[in-house]
């Protein structure tokens, strides 16, 4: 039954914003990627999923959700649907997005500059982590990702403590983990904009 929600929801996300760009549908598919795809089955693109999938293969029907994820990751940009699995797909995106729109007055104005830098260190940070993996030292960050934190039976303390932080400050500041420190969105943007 998990599978088979995981699937239709997955699907749907990765068809219907395509064709259907109603409000309403907009915040049930959020609430849908978050409820059933991130807490309920525990399915996301990290870097913990391609590293495994590039060192033991890919079982294609055990796999299913996560390779349409990949494709929607990797196959859609070259269609002009840039960043389709994290605006429409990604669990913590929903919920970051989902969260934003409980607080539409009080949000944190930053400078032009502040998200500038803060851009600047999501690259950094990106380009420091993928040096490590490279030399294959502290491959440890993967298991810091906050997406692990919607399996809250398996996340870490210090996995929740970062989920945690992430949901105050998206009630605050839009997308916060997405725009300044994702490592896995920031792999993304670079594929999808190799000349950037």
């Amino acid at each position: 039954i998990k599978t088979t929600a995981g699937l239709i929801v997955v699907l749907l996300a990765s068809i219907l914003p395509l064709f259907l760009h109603r409000k309403s549908y907009r915040t049930l598919q959020l609430v849908l990627n978050v409820a059933v795809l991130g807490f309920w089955c525990g399915t996301f693109i990290s870097y913990a999923l391609m590293i495994g999938y590039l060192a033991n293969g890919v079982d294609i029907w055990a796999s299913l959700i996560p390779i349409i994820m990949l494709i929607t990751a990797f196959i859609y940009p070259f269609f002009g649907k840039k960043n389709y699995y994290c605006n429409h797909i990604c669990p913590c995106g929903s919920l970051q997005e989902l969260l934003g729109k409980t607080n539409k007055r009080r949000k944190w104005k930053m400078k032009a500059e502040t998200v500038k830098s803060l851009e600047r260190f999501r690259d950094i940070l990106w380009a420091v982590l993928t040096m490590m993996m490279l030399l294959g030292i502290g491959f440890q960050w993967m298991d810091y990702e906050v997406f692990s934190a919607f399996i809250l039976h398996s996340a870490s303390a210090v996995v929740l403590v970062l989920g945690v932080i992430v949901v105050i400050l998206s009630v605050f500041v839009p997308h916060p983990y997405c725009r300044f420190v994702c490592p896995t969105g920031t792999l993304f943007k670079i594929v999808q904009n190799p000349k950037a």
